[in-house]
């Protein structure tokens, strides 16, 4: 790829380099890594990308989804935007769009709340850090376990570490009327957000804009508080607690490894909540979805936070109800009432009935999308 001891770190990544030299280790973060990650795990071919979708479109079909979200369309819009022309979509995908290539593709026919052939484009994303995991998410105290060759007051970092430039591109969303996803793992990163955001809500206003918090894994209690101010949906991820609930604690520590994605905490707030799987981070498993929001239990069984428990109706409601109200679509979807589509799940056990820890294991038996079954078991 070119990189060498010469090469400077983008902004916004890291080349990590061997201990006693400059020279690159082979370990790319972030803005460092993406454009050469996507271009290694894109498909070579038509072929190939046709093989990739028609994988991913049944793995969806399979969870039980009839709506998708591309949380981060770069250029692999125009590959969902041309499976949409040729009528393969079997459930509607909402895109939203990097930033950095709004001026490229918002102009579009798909930016619309209609979809069509089961496409659209919802809105704009920003990502503000990058991950706990990773330990790449921007925080405002120090991680306890720093990566190699960092110092022992390491943080993380900023995506974009200018606040004007950052301002600059949350205002063409304002200015356009774009509903604005901000990817904020570290409570470092939500202040940037907040810091940002605030003012232009003042300036336009926000009524009726939903933009979304997505992660928030370490956002703090004032900060809810603030987006609660401010009318934001924050998008929670209580998956970690399974994943990487163990390596929290780790990283941060007993006190605030429990607090990884406050759910409980935001709905005692007032602050509208919705929870997802990231994938390909973690299987797009619906079922363990919702065990996780309600159990919160490690790989080893600790239990991360049990203060920060949802009831598995409420998750239900997460990634129904409420995840139709963030995409605009609660006209449409989210509950059974007359004049809604029959976009409906078939299970094989009722997770409402069923011993919480047992929720992860019911199977999707059948998928209907608009009265149309898309998937049997």
């Amino acid at each position: 790829m070119g990189i060498s001891a010469n090469t400077k770190d983008p902004e916004g990544g890291l080349i990590r380099r061997e201990q006693n030299s400059n020279e690159p280790n082979g370990v790319l973060e972030e803005l460092a890594a993406i454009p050469y990650m996507l271009e290694a795990i894109g498909p070579k071919s038509e072929k190939a990308g046709l093989k990739f979708f028609e994988a991913g479109q049944a793995m969806a079909l399979s969870y039980g989804y009839t709506t998708a979200q591309e949380g981060r369309a770069m250029q692999n819009h125009e590959f969902l935007a041309t499976m949409a022309d040729s009528q393969k979509l079997k459930i509607d995908v909402v895109s939203y769009i990097d930033y950095l290539f709004v001026d490229k593709y918002m102009n579009s026919k798909w930016n619309s709340k209609k979809y069509i052939n089961n496409y659209r484009i919802g809105g704009m994303k920003v990502t503000l850090d990058g991950s706990p995991q990773g330990r790449t998410a921007w925080r405002t105290q120090p991680y306890l376990l720093p990566p190699d060759g960092m110092p022992e007051d390491y943080k993380g970092y900023p995506a974009i570490p200018n606040d004007s430039i950052l301002s600059s591109i949350y205002e063409k969303a304002f200015v356009n009327n774009w509903q604005i996803l901000s990817h904020t793992n570290g409570d470092a990163a939500v202040d940037q957000m907040i810091r940002t955001l605030k003012p232009l809500n003042d300036k336009y206003g926000n009524e009726g804009r939903r933009d979304v918090i997505i992660h928030g894994q370490y956002i703090r209690e004032d900060q809810l508080d603030e987006a609660k101010k401010m009318n934001m949906i924050a998008s929670l991820f209580p998956l970690h607690t399974f994943y990487w609930g163990d390596w929290h604690k780790e990283l941060i520590g007993d006190s605030l490894g429990n607090k990884i994605s406050p759910v409980r905490t935001a709905l005692n707030k007032g602050v509208k909540i919705t929870i997802h799987t990231d994938a390909p981070v973690a299987l797009p498993s619906l079922m363990r979805v919702i065990w996780t929001a309600v159990e919160r239990t490690s790989r080893s069984g600790k239990v991360i936070g049990e203060d920060e428990r949802l009831t598995p109706y409420e998750a239900l409601k997460a990634i129904t109800i409420w995840s139709a109200y963030q995409h605009f679509e609660e006209d449409k979807k989210g509950t059974l009432e007359n004049g809604k589509l029959a976009d409906l799940v078939i299970l094989d056990k009722n997770p409402l009935k069923v011993k919480p820890d047992e929720i992860k294991d019911i199977q999707v038996i059948q998928t209907i999308k608009e009265g149309i079954p898309v998937f049997k078991k």
